[in-house]
């Protein structure tokens, strides 16, 4: 009986969901000794990071209530921390924690707080919108059933909205600059394949498409960055650019 397929998958599953809570608590690790290292945070979008930060944080938020079982989210929990360390530490590197930081930080805490208590109310989509909403069924299309967003679902889906809008300033960043600056390869690179994992994991032991969205658009983007480092590259060293310089003025007088 252990031999059969879906004991088989649900063990692959097991597993691999272990595999990736185990692989989260190092993930951050070489990007935050990089900026440790380097003593900047040169390339890396402020969105990016705060953005990483509070999706997680919502993310425990919303896992936490619904009781599912440790091996299909708890990668977030170890997320939580090291994002809330990339946080701060971009926060020293790029004009000190200040007053403005600590603002920001609360205010994240607290918007996690009340989600995870479920204590906003539900979002009523406004009539005209909810009209134009249709749901396609066997004989066609109808409008939506139901105008409204509830706590859950509002939580649920948050963490996919913050991670477009927080990576999509990162890679245009890297574009405008032509490297991607102190970002690690081998921290996208890990993204990447946790969150092939974790689709995996998704689609054997949880009925939620809203986490499944949420791993596919996280694979995508991670995987943009990780393509975008390969090829663009970390940032030039230091005095790299006036090397350059004075060797051509050089040349120029040699002629």
């Amino acid at each position: 009986a252990f031999l059969q397929g879906d004991c088989v998958a649900l063990v692959a599953s097991k597993v691999i969901g272990y595999g990736v809570i185990a692989g989260s608590a190092l993930v951050k690790l070489p990007q935050i000794l990089r900026i440790r290292t380097a003593g900047s945070v040169d390339g890396i979008s402020h969105a990016s990071v705060l953005f990483d930060f509070v999706s997680t944080l919502i993310n425990v938020s919303y896992f936490l209530p619904l009781g599912y079982p440790f091996s299909t989210w708890g990668e977030n929990a170890f997320l939580l921390t090291q994002n809330a360390i990339l946080y701060a530490m971009h926060a020293h590197y790029s004009g000190g924690v200040g007053r403005g930081f600590l603002l920001e930080a609360t205010t994240c805490c607290a918007v996690g707080f009340l989600l995870y208590r479920r204590a906003v109310p539900d979002i009523h989509l406004p009539d005209a919108l909810c009209k134009a909403v249709l749901v396609r069924t066997l004989g066609g299309t109808r409008p939506a059933r139901r105008c409204t967003v509830s706590c859950e679902e509002l939580t649920g889906a948050l963490p996919m909205i913050l991670g477009i809008i927080g990576r999509l300033p990162q890679i245009a960043q890297n574009l405008r600059q032509g490297h991607t600056g102190e970002l690690a390869f081998i921290t996208y690179f890990m993204n990447v394949l946790g969150a092939i994992a974790r689709l995996f994991t998704t689609l054997q032991e949880l009925d939620d498409p809203i986490t499944l969205a949420s791993c596919t658009i996280s694979l995508v983007l991670n995987l943009v960055v990780t393509l975008q480092i390969a090829m663009l590259g970390g940032a030039p060293k230091k005095g790299a650019g006036k090397a350059a310089a004075s060797r051509e003025k050089e040349s120029g007088k040699t002629d």
